[in-house]
């Protein structure tokens, strides 16, 4: 089975859709949606949905991802069996069950092949699939899937294993051997890979706190413009770059099992939705502080900088006394150069022989004049 001599990214998906749904002269069978995970078999319906996932991510200029796998000559397979090869090859590229992709199954003479025909932008966290290396990678799968589905073999290079994991070095050999326990990057190894195992697919929050559980600290290294390049671990006061564990740690392994959360925008609510009663008392509880400060004559003063946005409330009952007071003076409240001092009063439940002589002070800041009340 051979696959395209270079995988196309493109920017039109009605463009690739309508090529491999056209009819042509060879075609022994009309070409015909045979798999994927679309729901429309027509080409206004396959475009209509790629286009949705391209709304995700309106800075990929090229989110079309097209490669095709061909049989040798005179082979053929079910529908069901290239679904199952269609699948398998996708998941082994590092695409996702939420990145859209449709199977095209074109019937000639020169021999059976499909058209796989991808969204790059994975839904609904718009996560992009890079591909590095993706020809390559693609070669060494096809020659995989030979092996594994039973293919007629096609020459190739050899399949190489799954991503390298760094050994221990000599001397984390010896630490080993000297004090019985593992060495902190065989502790950080085998614990990524059974949470990763455990899960299969797990965000990259869940992904942080899972290993904190087991005294691994994860941190992202996140560039200026927003691009996740991977991690760092650390275990017992020692840290690791993803690089010195082992490729298979790399963000472009970890990012097929361990997906990116979308940023949540805050909701602010706007005061100006209150009543109107309620804002008034904001802004007067904001206020508090200025409010001017009286101290009942039945009410012993204690002076606690946490009763100041209450003693407010004191005075109250004495304002018209204290207008009163000031209306014998000639005194306004609205005067702003008089200061006016704590005003006391005889209260109504006091005998005669307990009453002391209270008196009121104020301070006329132009003449200086003292008035009793």
């Amino acid at each position: 089975m051979k696959g395209m001599n270079k995988i196309k990214r493109g920017k039109n998906f009605r463009r690739v859709v309508s090529y491999a749904l056209a009819p042509a002269p060879h075609h022994m069978t009309a070409p015909m949606v045979i798999g994927g995970n679309l729901v429309g078999i027509t080409v206004d319906e396959l475009t209509a949905e790629f286009v949705k996932t391209q709304k995700l991510r309106e800075d990929v200029t090229k989110p079309v991802w097209h490669n095709s796998l061909r049989l040798p000559d005179g082979e053929s397979l079910t529908n069901q069996q290239w679904r199952n090869i269609a699948d398998d090859y996708m998941k082994r590229m590092g695409f996702s069950d939420t990145h859209l992709r449709c199977y095209v199954l074109h019937d000639d003479e020169a021999g059976q092949h499909i058209h796989i025909i991808a969204s790059r932008i994975r839904i609904p966290d718009g996560q992009l699939y890079l591909g590095r290396n993706e020809n390559l990678i693609s070669t060494r799968i096809i020659q995989e899937l030979e092996r594994d589905h039973q293919l007629a073999q096609t020459k190739g290079p050899s399949p190489s294993s799954t991503p390298k994991v760094r050994k221990t070095g000599r001397n984390e050999e010896m630490m080993e051997a000297r004090t019985g326990n593992k060495a902190p990057k065989k502790i950080i190894q085998e614990t990524i890979e059974a949470v990763l195992s455990f899960y299969g697919t797990i965000t990259i929050d869940d992904f942080v706190y899972e290993l904190s559980k087991l005294k691994i600290t994860a941190k992202a290294s996140i560039a200026s413009t927003g691009k996740m390049n991977g991690f760092s671990f650390e275990y017992a006061g020692i840290a690791f770059k993803a690089s010195q564990l082992g490729k298979a740690y790399s963000w472009s392994s970890l990012s097929q099992k361990v997906t990116l959360t979308p940023a949540v925008e805050p909701q602010v609510i706007d005061d100006t939705e209150l009543p109107e009663n309620e804002s008034e008392a904001m802004e007067r509880l904001t206020n508090i502080e200025d409010e001017p400060v009286f101290h009942s004559p039945a009410i012993p003063h204690i002076e606690e900088t946490n009763t100041k946005q209450v003693r407010w409330l004191l005075w109250v009952p004495y304002l018209k006394q204290i207008i009163q007071a000031l209306k014998a003076t000639g005194l306004s409240l609205l005067k702003p150069l008089i200061k006016i001092r704590p005003l006391h009063f005889v209260t109504p439940y006091q005998s005669s022989h307990e009453t002391k002589s209270h008196t009121a002070t104020k301070e006329i800041a132009t003449s200086q004049k003292k008035f009793s009340i």
